[in-house]
Formats: C-alpha cells, sequence, structure tokens
C-alpha cells in the first residue's frame, strides 16, 4: 500500500523541436495546484503527505495533481520511505519544470503570460520571505544587482546566451550539489535571471495616446 503517488512517471518524447515539451508544460499549468506543487518542489524534495499538510487539503486531491505533473515528467521520484504500513514516496521538481525556467517560453503564447505573472510572483513572494525571516543579508556574498542596458539586436541576443550559459552552469551546480548532499537537506537558496524589453522611454514633448 501507498500514499496514493506511487506510479511510475512515464518520460515523454523530446521529439519534433520541443513540441512534447511545450505540451508538457501547459498540462503542468491546467491546474492552479499543480503549480503550487512545483513551487513547493523546487530546491527540495517533499511527500503528497507532507505537501496536503502544508497547503491544509486533502491528500488525495494533492497526489492526483502529483501523479499528474510525474506523468509529464515534471517531477521525479528521489526516494521512499516506510510509514505506518504504507510506502511514502518523494518527489523534487525537475530543473527544467521550475517556473521560470527558460523551457517555459516554449508554451503557447496564449499561456505565457500566466507563467510569467506566476514566476514574477513567485520570486517576489521568495524575496519577501527572505526579508522576513532576515535571512536575505546574512551571507556577505549574497548577490542582488539589476541594471537597464539599451541594445541592438545582436547585442540582445548575445545577453540572451550569456543569461542562457550562467542558467545551465546553476543547474549543473545544483545537480551536483543534490548528488553530494544525498537524502540531507542543503542551503535553501534562490537565483534568479531576467532579461526583458521594456517600455520605450518617452520624450520631455511626448504626447500619451
Amino acid at each position: 500500500m501507498d500514499d496514493g503517488s506511487g506510479k511510475k512517471g512515464r518520460r515523454a518524447a523530446e521529439g519534433g523541436g520541443g513540441e512534447t515539451i511545450d505540451q508538457n508544460l501547459v498540462k503542468a499549468l491546467t491546474h492552479p495546484i499543480r503549480v503550487r506543487i512545483l513551487e513547493a518542489l523546487q530546491g527540495r524534495s517533499a511527500s503528497p503527505t507532507e505537501l496536503a499538510k502544508e497547503f491544509e487539503g486533502s491528500l488525495g486531491v494533492v497526489a492526483y495533481h502529483t501523479n499528474a505533473l510525474l506523468d509529464v515528467d515534471c517531477i521525479e521520484q528521489v526516494r521512499t520511505r516506510p510509514r505506518r504500513g504504507t510506502i511514502e514516496h518523494f518527489y523534487t521538481a525537475r530543473p527544467r519544470s521550475f517556473i521560470g525556467h527558460q523551457d517555459w517560453r516554449k508554451a503557447p503564447l496564449s499561456v505565457r503570460g500566466g507563467v510569467t505573472g506566476e514566476a514574477i510572483r513567485t520570486f517576489v513572494d521568495k524575496v519577501g520571505a527572505a526579508i522576513d525571516a532576515d535571512t536575505i543579508d546574512t551571507r556577505e556574498d549574497t548577490t542582488l544587482n539589476w541594471m537597464p542596458i539599451t541594445v541592438d539586436e545582436q547585442g540582445w541576443r548575445e545577453a540572451a546566451e550569456i543569461l542562457d550559459r550562467a542558467l545551465q552552469e546553476l543547474m549543473a551546480v545544483a545537480a551536483e550539489s543534490r548528488e553530494r548532499l544525498g537524502p540531507e537537506d542543503g542551503i535553501p537558496m534562490v537565483t534568479g535571471l531576467a532579461a526583458f524589453e521594456a517600455p520605450a522611454r518617452r520624450g520631455p514633448g511626448a504626447s500619451r495616446a
């Protein structure tokens, strides 16, 4: 017997230039609780039983949506443990499924705005939580930096490539850290990368539409 979420995930084929990935990402957004589960499993592992307690919700509902995320390869099982005659399954989000990951850019435009809004909301919530907990400035090497720049089309592409390389390196660091940590908890760390087109600057004499 298990906690209702022991179904083995099916790794989706990724042919057709990423078309399957797009469909999986869209499926992951078809219910708000799935986005909430993805948020909760970013950088940590938890079981549906634990998530149901955190959400103060039904285990059956959480387990159902956990299975849905497992089926579309957005999360992976990392361990199990016996618990009161059952087997408790623990999952973590795959890096490509993190809210705001660049793979979300491949989703149809019709859902992209919602993903962007969710990514920003999640990031702001995490910043607020770190401020409230007084952890945001505890380390001397904490990084907080943003700056507006002006680029041409080539510069835009070059900046995007720089951020993509940084993302790949961060994912590698996270993967290596998970291997070293094993079942132990690590240091919760939030990283953020962003590059977007800002509204055009208005001159002093420009009129508003």
